[in-house]
């Protein structure tokens, strides 16, 4: 091309070397104008390609979009439930740990519960033992005390008659001597009253009997 010239490259060279980046060089269309056969085959080619990209490349791009998104959903959806599966697994493992200390408490606990009846049985019985043999103990003692307290009480009737002897000599005794005194030999001790308890008979034979347990 003699005549035509590019009157615009030195006002855009940054746009220009942007377009040769993306395959479009200015030798390129020149050669086109030229009638280069490959440059037309090569211009020819990219139309090709480039109607093919606008035809095909919105069913690519939804094609492409929709499994990053569908591959973005799968992911995050396993995250989820790889996120669940391990708290229902922490939380399981929790449970099933919180389940085996309760069973080996309530088997504990059963165990303690059979011993205290057994140490329990054992001392109530013990204590139920020593009560009865306290009472029979009590009951023997209190049939003793009963038994000397009667004795004594049967002692102490048994001495009154000899207490009451006993005053009864002394004042005999007393009587006499002032009677001697105030009649001297004209004196008649009968006349002097002398009281006699203990020579009655029945009196006699109780303070004999009694005597006898006494021994």
């Amino acid at each position: 091309m003699k005549h035509i010239k590019n009157l615009v490259g030195k006002h855009g060279k940054k746009l220009k070397a942007r377009a040769e980046k993306l395959g479009v060089a200015d030798s390129l269309i020149m050669g086109c104008i030229n009638g280069d056969d490959a440059a037309l085959t090569k211009v020819g080619e990219m139309g090709n390609e480039g109607e093919r990209i606008l035809t095909i490349m919105p069913y690519i791009t939804d094609n492409l979009s929709a499994f990053i998104k569908g591959t973005e959903e799968y992911n995050k959806g396993l995250a989820e439930i790889y996120k669940q599966a391990g708290a229902s697994g922490i939380a399981l493992d929790k449970a099933n740990a919180d389940l085996t200390i309760a069973n080996l408490k309530y088997g504990h606990e059963r165990s303690e519960i059979g011993l205290k009846l057994s140490s329990d049985r054992t001392l109530e019985n013990q204590r139920y033992r020593e009560s009865i043999d306290l009472v029979k103990l009590k009951a023997y003692i209190d049939y003793h005390m009963s038994k000397v307290d009667h004795l004594a009480a049967a002692k102490s009737q048994l001495a009154r008659p000899v207490k009451a002897q006993l005053d009864a000599d002394r004042t005999y005794e007393t009587e006499k001597a002032k009677h001697l005194l105030t009649y001297g030999e004209g004196s008649d001790l009968d006349l002097v009253p002398r009281k006699s308890f203990t020579t009655n008979k029945l009196v006699q034979a109780f303070r004999t009997a009694v005597s006898t347990i006494f021994e």
